[in-house]
């Protein structure tokens, strides 16, 4: 069965800008079928999430964009979708109002869904933004670059020049898929006041809001070191946020 990737395609009049808001042909915003980029100098970069939970919740996200009649494509608009979705925690699935994106704008909203919060960038950038936020691995050699055989739901792929971005949708045959982490547990707040991040660590990460000591919040999965210390995965208002291990424990 060929593995499914979902991606910001084209206008409805088969350009890159000046259609109407919203998805007019269902195929704006829509999935496909995995396809090689044969010339080499655009062959696939493929960069995996560290955490399991974070792949889901960007493969979750673009199922929901591809499937949302409200989300077209328009390269002249291309942040249109980000600046609706900030509101609904970046979640596609809630957008009610007719909007744009294009490839590299959809991918960033659906990081930011999963609690990765990153700079405004296109194809040609985007690597260094994954790589950057620590929350990526890129996954090198001809099996991930010419194959799909590997490829697991979540992966991000982006052409190694200038062209085009991608979500991979359902794994590959010979994916080593792992289940996401139980999220049974809490995050019990031990600090008086303590914020609550878009991304683990301090340094450029926005503020979303305050918690309480006795605070229980829905735990999800923890970070590697970042400042010295754990991370939490939260959910905090309908949304994705990191709090501190110094002022919280896991119950």
């Amino acid at each position: 069965m060929a593995v499914k990737i979902g991606s910001a395609r084209i206008d409805e009049n088969g350009k890159a800008s000046g259609g109407k808001a919203g998805d007019q042909t269902g195929k704006e915003v829509s999935t496909q079928n995995w396809y090689d980029q044969k010339d080499a100098k655009k062959a696939w970069r493929v960069f995996r999430a560290k955490d399991p939970n974070v792949a889901e919740m960007i493969a979750q996200n673009m199922e929901w964009a591809c499937s949302n009649k409200h989300i077209g494509y328009d390269q002249g608009q291309r942040l249109t979708l980000y600046n609706v979705a900030k509101s609904l925690g970046f979640n596609c699935k809630k957008v009610e109002t007719n909007c744009e994106t294009d490839c590299s704008a959809l991918v960033r909203v659906c990081c930011a869904y999963a609690g990765i919060d990153l700079p405004n960038f296109r194809t040609p950038t985007e690597p260094n933004a994954l790589l950057n936020s620590g929350a990526f691995e890129e996954m090198k050699g001809d099996k991930y670059s010419h194959e799909s055989t590997y490829l697991k739901r979540g992966d991000i792929l982006v052409t190694s020049k200038q062209g085009h971005t991608v979500v991979v949708l359902t794994n590959g045959p010979k994916a080593d898929t792992q289940a996401p982490v139980s999220t049974t547990k809490s995050v019990y707040v031990t600090g008086g006041s303590v914020n609550v991040r878009s991304a683990p660590g301090t340094a450029g990460t926005r503020i979303l809001g305050t918690v309480h000591k006795g605070d229980k919040l829905p735990y999800q999965d923890v970070t590697n070191n970042v400042d010295g210390r754990e991370w939490y995965l939260i959910e905090f208002k309908g949304r994705n946020a990191w709090i501190s291990s110094k002022y919280s424990k896991l119950i």
